[in-house]
């Protein structure tokens, strides 16, 4: 049974779009900020994500070159996601993690639950991260599909190789398939262009 929060949602989005969406309901997020082109699509459905608007379990979410997106996943994790990204969430849960699949581009993951009793799962053509109470970047960097780790620590792992990650340390894969770096550290010029691409 839908609460009062949630037809409150489902009535803004209609006022937004002009009709409800099929899918107005299991909300997973809200949009914090949009710039530029930055749609969602799920069920065959497309529409304009705008600061306040709910995101859903399934959607695509897409932005277009210069454009960014920042959401809040319950009220600890923020997802950004940078120019010309495709990221779907699959099934997030507040404490006890979630699936996303990052398609192409880049996202960072800012996600600060101490309590968190499962890993949230972020998967991707190059590898699958599993990422317990951490801020992390993945997506091009320097010329390679790169993850580095702000705080926290995350395992990087495909069918070729696994490192695990801690806060300060990156890996980086050249190209799809191929085995992650040994843990490393990052410059300072590098971290702050891979931040800087998706915020």
């Amino acid at each position: 049974m839908l609460d009062r929060r949630h037809l409150l949602v489902g009535l803004s989005a209609l006022g937004a779009t002009g009709s409800l969406p099929a899918w107005a309901v299991d909300d997973v997020g809200t949009v914090a900020v949009a710039t530029g082109s930055v749609t969602g699509r799920r069920k065959g459905a497309r529409r304009e994500l705008a600061p306040g608007l709910p995101l859903y379990v399934g959607e695509r979410l897409i932005t277009g070159a210069a454009s960014r997106l920042e959401a809040a996943l319950g009220p600890a994790t923020k997802l950004y996601m940078g120019a010309n990204t495709r990221v779907e969430i699959d099934r997030y849960m507040v404490a006890r993690g979630g699936d996303i699949r990052l398609l192409d581009g880049a996202l960072a993951l800012d996600r600060e639950e101490p309590g968190q009793s499962q890993d949230t799962i972020i998967t991707s053509p190059y590898a699958l991260l599993a990422v317990r109470g951490t801020k992390l970047f993945a997506g091009p960097s320097n010329g390679v599909f790169g993850v580095f780790v702000f705080t926290g620590r995350v395992d990087v792992s495909n069918r070729a190789g696994r490192v695990t990650l801690t806060g300060g340390q990156g890996t980086n894969i050249a190209t799809p398939g191929a085995a992650p770096t040994p843990p490393g550290e990052w410059k300072q010029p590098r971290i702050d262009a891979a931040w800087q691409s998706v915020t």
